[in-house]
């Protein structure tokens, strides 16, 4: 699951591999505005199949948040 969210971090946010680890955050990406961020969970939702709520989604702004979130969801 860890390297599917990274290739997904890398491809959505245009990072490396090597920051898109886990310690990641929103403030560390410059481009990862509020279109971005729904890009990204548009990209998450279509890669594991799964549609996540509003709420969820506002949370996830790091890498951290993210696994946690769509480990609720599988």
């Amino acid at each position: 699951m860890e390297e599917k969210i990274n290739q997904v971090l890398v491809s959505t946010l245009k990072v490396t591999t090597e920051q898109a680890g886990q310690d990641l955050t929103m403030d560390d990406v410059n481009n990862w505005d509020s279109l971005t961020h729904m890009n990204l969970i548009v990209a998450i939702e279509d890669e594991f199949g799964i549609e996540m709520s509003g709420d969820d989604i506002a949370e996830m702004i790091s890498f951290d948040a993210i696994k946690k979130t769509v480990a609720k969801y599988l």
